[in-house]
């Protein structure tokens, strides 16, 4: 590991990024990301902590013999707290999240590091296919990160997931950490973009050098669970919707539409940055209709269990 190879000093102000991943069980995944980061060809000092959300004694193992910190708290934290109590304990200026399902290119950190001497305040880059060729781990990629391809030039962007996001600490604490929500497992990356974003605004940029791989889920059950999920966060949460598309989507008539919304969005970000793989993503259609569905039935759940806007703070 590039950090590990020299000492750091005993306050810590020689590492200069802090690398953090939730993980949940999959040790075995895990210890492939930490080989990765091993490898890492950086002139940057960093430091890897794993937040150990079981916790999992195998995951301890597997993140000290790669000489990484555990960090643990009460179990069954969420992602989103996991992260928050592992940047607790950052030593470095900038803090870098990836997931336990994902590997980094080899020169992930110092892409990080290097973008955000620039003016973004968040950074993330491309999120690929760690199974290219496993068709249900494609499409539930594609539900995801159609947006994110590497051959989307660098500039403003939206929204980043947080299993390839970066920033200072001190902006990560400005803005409260990820404060998941009681009951919503998922969707608060995209909160805390939106957070971002109307705090700095244009402050969200993506880089391609900064490129992971994804392993999506490889069964139909796991895709539509794992979508349903997604659907429900932003609808339980509102997110990125007005008050006026949250009542037209709680509306039975319009279910269609809120699939193919879905599906036209995913099949224009690939026409307008991989149209050669445009014939692959057609055959794809059924699994990202189910996907589509599958979503769109979780955001209807979710926007029926929220409170109405005028008492949300």
């Amino acid at each position: 590991m590039a950090s590990a190879a020299r000492e750091p000093s005993a306050d810590g102000h020689d590492i200069e990024v802090s690398v953090v991943v939730p993980c949940r069980g999959h040790a075995d995944s895990l210890a492939e990301l930490l080989d990765d980061l091993a490898h890492q060809r950086t002139v940057c000092r960093f430091e890897v902590l794993v937040a150990d959300a079981g916790p999992d004694d195998a995951v301890r193992a597997v993140a000290e013999s790669h000489g990484a910190m555990t960090v643990r708290g009460e179990a069954g934290l969420l992602p989103g707290q996991a992260r928050d109590l592992a940047t607790a304990r950052a030593r470095g200026a900038v803090v870098a999240f990836i997931d336990a399902d994902c590997r980094p290119d080899a020169t992930w950190v110092e892409a990080a590091a290097s973008a955000l001497a620039e003016e973004a305040r968040v950074v993330g880059g491309p999120v690929g296919d760690l199974w290219p060729w496993h068709p249900i781990a494609v499409a539930d990629n594609l539900l995801q990160f159609a947006n994110l391809p590497r051959t989307r030039p660098a500039g403003p962007i939206h929204m980043l997931p947080s299993c390839n996001l970066a920033l200072r600490v001190e902006d990560y604490l400005a803005l409260g950490g990820f404060r998941h929500s009681e009951g919503v497992a998922t969707g608060e990356d995209v909160a805390f973009c939106e957070r971002v974003a109307a705090r700095w605004p244009a402050a969200i940029r993506f880089e391609p050098s900064m490129a992971v791989r994804h392993a999506g889920r490889t069964t139909i059950a796991g895709l539509m669970r794992h979508h349903y999920r997604f659907g429900y966060s932003r609808g339980r949460l509102r997110l990125l919707l007005s008050p006026r598309q949250g009542r037209l989507a709680g509306l039975p008539v319009l279910f269609p539409a809120l699939v193919l919304r879905r599906l036209a969005f995913v099949f224009g970000r690939v026409l307008r940055y991989r149209p050669a793989r445009l014939p692959f993503t057609l055959a794809l259609a059924p699994l990202l209709i189910l996907g589509s569905a599958a979503w769109a039935v979780g955001l209807r759940r979710g926007l029926a269990a929220a409170p109405p806007v005028t008492e949300r703070r």
